[in-house]
């Protein structure tokens, strides 16, 4: 496939994902060296980390389209094999430690031109509210839209999931990985790299779920699990946008109820009928509006959990 070809085709991706298709044919984008695998090489240029070693030394360091091309060579013939990352843990604020990965040279240039692409199918998809890892997002853009929208707010759930980069579900994330990608080859090699293990204290470990912290795909694998759950919370927050007003609230509901209920009783007393709890006075009744009123002040006419 010439350069031109490949440019339209990967430039197609977006509009095809926005339609909510399936894409197929990504695997044979890899095939040209000239597209996206120098644009991996100008990604991972910056980074800090790109000559840092691994368990083999194989680092970033002396890119070349001969590199590039033996790649391709052992992708289209399922000869290439994922290194394991080597592990070190760094601190973390509150005291504890962070496992880091740190893949082969070749394994972050083959992550980085898959991720190239996940980012072409999923960036058009994700929900403008996701900000984390993402291009143009940062804290800034999350704080300035919470600023702009979050006029009038009555609560707000916060919550972490611990651990959630070790404890993705392999599985999972392959099935929600093929609602969008139609080409069994790019997900297995995405499936290759989540089971490439780790080495810590020169000894292999498997790995059974998670992504590995420090690696290049790891940040996008991750929003895409994540945007499940976005989608999830969009959808049960438009079950609550109905209507144009609060709902009430059950308490002041009853409340009312009652006092509705006790100027009836009034108004047959003072016509000379007994009515419901004739026992009562106009004195009991006039100290039971009262209090009702009292009560009806102190509390939410709507139910503050309800949104507008």
């Amino acid at each position: 496939m010439c350069a031109e070809t490949t440019i339209k085709a990967v430039e197609s991706i977006a509009k095809v994902s926005r339609k909510g298709k399936r894409i197929n044919g990504l695997f044979r984008l890899l095939g040209n060296p000239e597209v996206l695998w120098k644009q991996t090489d100008i990604n991972l240029y910056t980074n800090k980390g790109a000559v840092t070693k691994d368990t083999t030394s194989n680092t970033l360091d002396g890119f070349s389209m001969d590199r590039v091309n033996h790649l391709i060579r052992l992708l289209y013939a399922k000869e290439y094999h994922f290194k394991p990352v080597r592990r070190t843990c760094i601190p973390k604020k509150n005291g504890k430690w962070r496992p880091l990965g740190i893949p082969t040279g070749d394994d972050k240039l083959v992550q980085e031109v898959v991720r190239i692409l996940l980012e072409q199918i999923y960036e058009p998809v994700f929900l403008r509210n996701s900000h984390g890892v993402r291009p143009q997002k940062s804290c800034h853009t999350a704080l300035m839209q919470a600023k702009n929208q979050w006029n009038g707010v009555k609560w707000i759930i916060e919550f972490a999931i611990k651990g959630f980069f070790d404890n993705i579900d392999h599985q999972n994330m392959l099935k929600i990985l093929e609602k969008k990608i139609d080409d069994k080859r790019i997900i297995t090699l995405v499936h290759l790299m989540l089971k490439a293990g780790y080495v810590q204290d020169w000894k292999w470990n498997p790995t059974h779920s998670g992504t590995p912290q420090g690696g290049v795909i790891s940040p996008i694998l991750a929003n895409v699990y994540l945007h499940e759950l976005d989608m999830f919370m969009e959808n049960m927050i438009n079950t609550f946008h109905k209507g144009n007003q609060r709902a009430s609230n059950p308490e002041y509901v009853v409340l009312k109820s009652r006092l509705e209920s006790t100027r009836g009783m009034i108004h047959l007393k003072k016509q000379g009928k007994k009515g419901y709890k004739p026992y009562f006075t106009l004195d009991d009744l006039y100290q039971q509006t009262q209090s009702l009123r009292a009560q009806m002040r102190t509390i939410h006419a709507k139910d503050q959990f309800d949104t507008d």
